[in-house]
């Protein structure tokens, strides 16, 4: 006899949800930060998000998540330090991924391949799904 079981736990935010390649990111000035050499992350599942940076200095971190149809919040990062435990992180240990302090993205597009982000500081920061 087989029974198929499954989690009802179901992807909730749109395009949103998935794993996302840092492209571009440029700041209020229009000053390139960053580019897809090096190597910034994000994905996005239910309340959850991560930030990953897999360059010199490699960097995992993970927070909440609110999502609504114009904005994401991203809140309370946090990080495994060992013995199946978490520390709550501030908000600047995500600075050198693009997030900002007050954690708000504002989404400028969005379809299932492309997303824009701009923060209220004028950022903007461009990625491609993967």
């Amino acid at each position: 006899m087989l029974t198929m079981s499954s989690c009802d736990k179901k992807d909730c935010n749109g395009d949103l949800d998935g794993m996302w390649q840092l492209t571009e990111w440029r700041d209020a000035d229009n000053v390139v930060k960053a580019t897809k050499q090096d190597m910034i992350f994000y994905s996005f599942q239910l309340q959850m998000s991560s930030f990953r940076r897999e360059n010199d200095t490699p960097f995992f971190i993970r927070a909440l998540l609110k999502v609504s149809p114009d904005r994401i919040t991203i809140y309370n990062p946090f990080e495994y330090v060992g013995d199946k435990h978490d520390e709550v992180r501030p908000m600047s240990i995500l600075s050198s991924v693009g997030v900002p302090e007050d954690g708000i993205f504002w989404i400028e597009s969005l379809t299932n391949s492309s997303m824009l982000l701009r923060t209220n500081e004028g950022s903007r920061l461009t990625f491609r799904k993967y």
